[in-house]
């Protein structure tokens, strides 16, 4: 890369980022796949200059709406010496193989294409997870939000590894994990998705043939690699209509900020049709509830109905 590269937003906001964090030069320089020079350069100009200088003109177009995606992943098992079958405490010189990423599918909402991809027989027998977590990084770089379930605790973290591991730079995208979604808001007997799913009535997981098929795509069996394939796509399906099901219940991002629109847009959906339920109390004030019509959740304005003379009259518990 050299000077006259295009950045974009992320990029440049990534850059002003790890500076607030006192990181240096050459780091900021590894991460950005760029020479400490030009990094140092693009800074100065972008945080000394208008904003829209020096971005990708593609990055400042107006959206109506944010780039959410429904993703999992699978993965191979490690492979390791033990003395027994019941309470192993297994070193790392017992290891043979680490686990890995073994394949992703992803799809984003309101387009029916599916995105994928698992090892082929050589990558699976060598571990060798390059090139699909290149294909994986790809699909999340346009992501402004990613929905899955248990995607917090488990493929989240697999992903990252796997981009620290072949040098690919960390993404920005809220993460919508149904399993907490789940924990959060519900009492199931049993929070894994095949359970839930079944309980409310909707499309399931796939079923598969359990361990010998993940064995077989170990020993790089190409049947078996492109049956564990279908079988990370079936979960997407899956996943989607769960999300849709305990929509109303998400709080952790507001589709709303991702347009320019002045209308009062449910944060949820994005639905203009809105019906008024009231008044919403917390101790510091009172604001206008809202019904949204298409996905049935609640929201509040951010304007204080309470007026001065009101507030200078509340008290508060000491």
């Amino acid at each position: 890369m050299n000077q006259y590269r295009r950045w974009t937003a992320k990029e440049l906001n990534q850059i002003v980022d790890m500076r607030k964090d006192r990181r240096g030069w050459g780091e900021i320089a590894r991460v950005m796949h760029d020479s400490r020079e030009n990094v140092r350069a693009v800074y100065r100009r972008f945080v000394g200059a208008k904003h829209g200088a020096y971005l990708d003109k593609e990055s400042l177009k107006p959206r109506s709406k944010p780039v959410v995606a429904v993703m999992d992943i699978e993965t191979l098992p490690m492979i390791t010496y033990t003395w027994g079958m019941f309470d192993q405490n297994i070193s790392g010189e017992q290891v043979v193989a680490d686990s890995c990423m073994l394949s992703w599918a992803g799809r984003y909402l309101d387009n029916p294409q599916m995105h994928s991809d698992v090892l082929t027989p050589d990558e699976a027998k060598a571990r060798d997870t390059k090139r699909i977590a290149l294909s994986c990084w790809e699909f999340l770089k346009r992501c402004d939000v990613v929905i899955g379930h248990n995607f917090q605790g488990f493929d989240a973290k697999y992903i990252n590894t796997e981009f620290l591991k072949w040098g690919l730079p960390p993404l920005k995208f809220v993460i919508v994990d149904t399993l907490q979604v789940a924990r959060q808001n519900f009492r199931f007997s049993s929070n894994k998705m095949k359970f839930i799913n079944e309980h409310l009535g909707i499309r399931n997981k796939i079923e598969n043939d359990g361990f010998p098929l993940w064995r077989a795509c170990s020993e790089g069996d190409s049947q078996a690699l492109k049956t564990m394939l279908e079988y990370n796509e079936g979960d997407i399906g899956a996943t989607e209509e769960l999300y849709f099901k305990v929509r109303p219940y998400i709080r952790n991002f507001n589709v709303s900020l991702y347009n320019e629109s002045l209308t009062s847009q449910c944060p949820t959906c994005g639905s203009e049709d809105l019906t008024s339920e009231g008044w919403y109390y917390t101790p510091a004030g009172k604001w206008q509830s809202m019904r949204c019509n298409r996905c049935g959740s609640l929201s509040r304005t951010k304007y204080n109905e309470l007026t001065k003379e009101k507030k200078r009259a509340l008290l508060v518990n000491s």
